[in-house]
């Protein structure tokens, strides 16, 4: 049963990861307006499966059979195995993981800010910042072609200025990514040692 459950974590990792990837690539006139926002969606989505992941990345540590397995895996598997413990509950990681991780699955992937807290803060915030440019609501004839960008917007500023803490006399993108950059090293991690610990 946990490693159905690891299966099933990698192939939505991997799909969001996919689609991810997918809306970076260049895109038709009409599909431009909508990707940045998609981007952030599909990285909320990663963030929440991986989240979910370290769940089955505790069951495996708390079941003898499977531990002995890792015991027959690679090295490199071990190793990766021994990188996610650190981000179990009660690991010294763990608290990084929340804040990078936890916090954002919890508020905005799978509820939206359920107290409203986040997102009034979020108001106040781009309302005194100078540099803040003004969002945008479009209509279409089509799902596809309504896009609310000040709902976007209002996430990033929850994500990168409440959640990840990123002050605003910092270079904004540049702490992003070098926490994107984090996180990522914690997905790799995980589909490097889901993938042989499965195959074993």
């Amino acid at each position: 049963m946990t490693v159905i459950k690891l299966m099933m974590a990698c192939n939505d990792l991997s799909l969001a990861n996919q689609s991810l990837a997918e809306w970076k690539k260049e895109l038709p006139p009409g599909m431009r307006t909508r990707q940045t926002g998609a981007g952030m969606y599909f990285v909320r989505t990663q963030l929440a499966h991986l989240h979910e992941g370290l769940k089955v990345i505790e069951e495996i540590k708390n079941d003898p059979q499977l531990m002995a397995l890792i015991a027959r895996c690679d090295g490199q598997t071990q190793q990766s195995f021994k990188e996610l413990e650190q981000f179990l509950p009660k690991a010294p990681k763990r608290s990084e993981f929340e804040q990078l991780v936890g916090r954002i699955r919890h508020n905005l992937t799978f509820h939206y800010d359920e107290s409203g807290k986040l997102i009034k803060q979020a108001v106040a915030d781009r309302a005194v910042c100078p540099d803040v440019r003004t969002s945008s609501i479009t209509r279409g004839s089509t799902a596809r072609l309504w896009h609310f960008k000040v709902a976007d917007d209002i996430i990033d500023s929850i994500v990168v200025r409440q959640i990840w803490a990123i002050p605003h006399d910092k270079d904004l993108r540049a702490e992003a990514d070098r926490i994107a950059d984090r996180v990522h090293e914690i997905f790799l991690w995980f589909v490097d040692f889901s993938g042989e610990f499965i195959w074993k």
